[in-house]
């Protein structure tokens, strides 16, 4: 994933002690994406910090104030998250840079860079992160979900890994094999596509560790093109909707491999095409193809048959 254009580590992607990590909390309220009233922090705790009888909690749901976390952020004092200070373009890699940003509605996200002597606050104490070790952390994130409630914590977790290094001693085989869902849409629907990709180490005698590492999120960057089609020859035969370009910081890649753009359909309609004369009926046959990077491997999918009805 991509935030302000710089390339970070999602947690699912079995980062490393060295790599930026992307810590993100995407909050849902009723089915909706909705943000918080209020983010205070996103604190940092070893998993084992967390294990009973001992708690990074308190009594009242909060971090207990018997215990410090590894590291800390905050959007650079501001807590609402309607401020200036939790957009994406604030975001820069630097030893300060311990802000909390807002990708999209719900969407927000912090990053634990162990590339750089990264430092943050902690109740107004400047603190220097120490989570750099492999091993199982939390990250809890403080939250007013509206205006007048209580702060509540929700946890996560996330894992830094040391075995992301490792030697062969003759080329990796690798299999890829895409699929795209749904198929059939209606006009007008924002709607997730969504291509699931399955990996395959053809090697027979390759150790099952390193297999294993490939049923995790191994794609490192990724993108989507949805082409319109048309038969009438008075048209171009092929109308770019959104090229790999376009959705190179957009599209997601879960812990499975999956890739995931959310597609918003009302938009064709505003399609520099459509008022040239040259996009043809929004209805009709599209394809969509990936684009992602395995290793030293840039692949593209087989184009996908998407209907708009």
């Amino acid at each position: 994933m991509q935030l302000n254009g710089y390339k970070i580590i999602d947690r699912h992607n079995r980062p490393n002690t060295s790599q930026r990590v992307g810590l993100r909390a995407i909050f849902v309220n009723d089915g909706v994406f909705q943000d918080p009233y209020e983010i205070s922090s996103v604190s940092i705790f070893a998993a084992s910090a967390n294990v009973s009888p001992c708690s990074v909690l308190g009594s009242d749901g909060l971090i207990s104030s018997s215990i410090t976390p590894l590291m800390s952020f905050e959007a650079s004092g501001a807590t609402l998250t309607s401020s200036e200070n939790f957009n994406a373009s604030k975001y820069i890699p630097v030893p300060t840079a311990s802000g909390i940003y807002k990708n999209s509605d719900g969407d927000f996200v912090t990053v634990l860079d162990g590339s750089l002597s990264l430092s943050g606050e902690y109740n107004e104490v400047p603190i220097a992160n120490s989570a750099s070790s492999v091993q199982e952390y939390l990250d809890v994130w403080t939250v007013r979900m509206i205006n007048g409630s209580n702060y509540q914590t929700f946890i996560n977790e996330f894992k830094l890994f040391d075995d992301t290094f490792f030697t062969l001693t003759q080329p990796l085989l690798l299999k890829t094999r895409n699929s795209l869902s749904p198929k059939r849409v209606k006009l007008d629907s924002k709607i997730d596509l969504k291509v699931t990709t399955e990996i395959t180490v053809e090697n027979k005698d390759i150790d099952d560790g390193i297999v294993n590492i490939f049923k995790d999120s191994v794609i490192t960057s990724a993108s989507m093109e949805v082409v319109k089609l048309n038969e009438d020859p008075n048209l171009p035969s092929r109308v770019t909707v959104s090229s790999f370009a376009d959705t190179s910081a957009t599209v997601g890649v879960t812990s499975d491999n999956t890739l995931v753009l959310n597609w918003d359909t009302s938009l064709l309609a505003t399609h520099a095409g459509v008022a040239a004369g040259t996009f043809g009926n929004l209805r009709g046959a599209y394809t969509v193809q990936v684009k992602y990077t395995i290793l030293n491997q840039t692949i593209l999918s087989p184009l996908f048959n998407l209907i708009v009805n």
